[in-house]
């Protein structure tokens, strides 16, 4: 399928996840510092070579401090399977938890613009049909024709009718809408990353007076203490492959042009999310972006 080559934020971390399993089974360290830092390392190049890194961030976060308790061989092998094995399963709960959750702004609305494949939004709009909700939905081609046809088809499938609509011709078409729905690659205090055209869809239901929601389970936010240092490159001897290429281009939407984050917890405010980025505790070789590393 069109949609699984481009790789949403979901599927490159389950990709991500994959690759971790696999360079914990290989081989055998010299020491468990050594374990730790090569699973660093290894998840490090993924977020390098990524445009959006929350998921990608919060899975090797996890992930490094379990590594902290484990001291043998085995334990190290066994706590990096099980990070792993409970981050895939909440992962998938924790969407079904955002798509039922959805009903709370979503039941007012008739017509429904969304924009850019989301597994997260896909899974709402069923919801909402099985609900007996009656909606149309406006998908906004933003210059992919054949991504854009693919995502048109996956949203009639459900059962829904579907209008496709240029993103040029969004600003003058938003007021006939009710709300605009669009998931999420990473959130953080700077704003949404998303597919191009995501910001200025944005700024169109701003000014239109149109809500705009974002679905964005928690695994998506970046924290704060990310940011604190400039990224350091890893030097040649450190790359690994990891295979896990994108060809999604994004853009960032300001936080204050979003209504509401539709998470695993309900609707949240922006207030809320940007607490929440504030608090989450980040292990030290991640502060400053691999900086101390």
């Amino acid at each position: 399928m069109i949609l699984e080559q481009r790789y949403g934020a979901s599927q490159v971390a389950l990709r991500a996840a994959d690759v971790l399993v696999q360079r914990a089974s290989t081989g055998q360290a010299a020491s468990p510092d050594t374990f730790r830092r090569e699973i660093f390392r290894t998840g490090w190049q993924i977020i390098k070579e990524r445009q959006s890194i929350g998921s990608l961030v919060n899975l090797l976060n996890t992930l490094l401090w379990a590594l902290e308790s484990a001291d043998t061989p085995n334990e190290l092998r066994d706590t990096t399977h099980q990070v792993i094995d409970t981050y895939r399963r909440q992962l998938t709960q924790r969407v079904f938890d955002s798509a039922n959750h959805s009903l709370s702004v979503l039941a007012p609305c008739r017509r429904i613009m969304i924009h850019g494949y989301s597994t997260t939004v896909q899974y709402a709009l069923q919801h909402a049909l099985r609900s007996g909700q009656k909606i149309d939905i406006t998908c906004v081609d933003d210059g992919n024709s054949i991504t854009h046809a693919a995502l048109c088809e996956r949203i009639a499938a459900i059962g829904l009718d579907v209008a496709s609509l240029p993103l040029a011709s969004v600003h003058a078409q938003l007021a006939a809408h009710d709300a605009v729905v669009v998931g999420a690659d990473t959130l953080d205090a700077q704003g949404l990353v998303n597919s191009h055209g995501t910001a200025q869809i944005a700024h169109a239901a701003q000014h239109a007076l149109v809500p705009f929601y974002a679905f964005c389970t928690s695994e998506k936010f970046l924290p704060n203490a990310f940011y604190t240092a400039p990224v350091q490159p890893l030097h040649s001897d450190e790359r690994v492959s990891t295979a896990i290429t994108t060809d999604v281009e994004l853009d960032r939407t300001p936080i204050e042009h979003i209504s509401a984050l539709i998470t695993e917890r309900g609707p949240l405010p922006v207030p809320a999310v940007i607490a929440w980025l504030a608090t989450t505790p980040l292990h030290p070789w991640l502060v400053g972006r691999g900086h101390s590393a």
